[in-house]
């Protein structure tokens, strides 16, 4: 049980090192490691040898780097917390035996070296997600990690969104969606949305993708919640129960 444990540790500090190094090198040819991880770990699992369940699972932190996204109460900065759930999640679905890439691992963005201007870094970064997500398997999945503001501070709750252009899209949404209400958020009452053109990675995904809005940071419970690392982790092994739910 030690070994076993250890080397999940070992393999998970390997990736990670990986990726750090990844965000290291500019524009493209992080893309180029990027798009390169994603089809080594989707040959890894069509030819072993890797025990557990297949498909590869791209897992994207919201933001990051320069684009901290949303700013809510207290000044909480979503990309901190994008990044926070997402490498829990990483966690429970590498325990679980699923290969898992992360488009990115620490407070960085993708956005092309040549990009000058702030328009042309945050157009280059959702394009290089993008690449990433197009360099997945048919069978694979894309799986984005945001947060969610709305005027007045009332609205709260975990909410995903799913691409139209594929029917397993919503499936996945919806397994999600049920599993943190079963395991986390027995009050929460919102359904699962299709993505319109505002979320541009789902709007034109053409492989299995969600967006997970985990909670609102315009809303003292949620931010509250959010912040906390317990809450983070049963969080995030709910949004990883709606994954293997879904592949069940």
């Amino acid at each position: 049980m030690k070994r076993m444990k250890f080397m999940f540790v070992l393999r998970f500090r390997r990736k990670r090192m990986l990726l750090t190094m990844g965000s290291l090198v500019a524009g493209c040819a992080f893309t180029a490691l990027g798009i390169f991880l994603v089809q080594h770990a989707a040959r890894r699992a069509a030819t072993g040898p890797v025990a557990g369940p297949d498909p590869v699972i791209l897992l994207d932190a919201g933001h990051g780097g320069e684009d901290g996204g949303a700013v809510g109460l207290g000044g909480v900065v979503e990309k901190e917390l994008n990044l926070a759930i997402t490498l829990k999640v990483e966690i429970y679905l590498r325990a679980m035996g699923y290969q898992t890439i992360l488009t990115r691992s620490t407070d960085t963005d993708l956005h092309d070296a040549a990009a000058s201007t702030v328009r042309d870094r945050k157009t280059t970064d959702i394009h290089n997600r993008f690449a990433m997500m197009e360099a997945l398997r048919d069978k694979d999945l894309f799986v984005s990690i945001h947060m969610n503001k709305f005027p007045g501070g009332g609205a709260h709750g975990t909410q995903v969104f799913y691409s139209k252009n594929t029917p397993q899209s919503a499936v996945l949404a919806e397994s999600i969606q049920s599993n943190v209400i079963r395991l986390l958020q027995p009050e929460n009452t919102r359904k699962i949305k299709p993505s319109g053109d505002s979320i541009y990675l789902l709007y034109y995904a053409k492989k299995t993708a969600v967006l997970v809005e985990c909670g609102f940071i315009s809303n003292a419970g949620d931010v509250e919640k959010l912040q906390d690392d317990g809450y983070q982790n049963r969080l995030a092994f709910a949004i990883a129960c709606g994954i293997l739910d879904f592949r069940q």
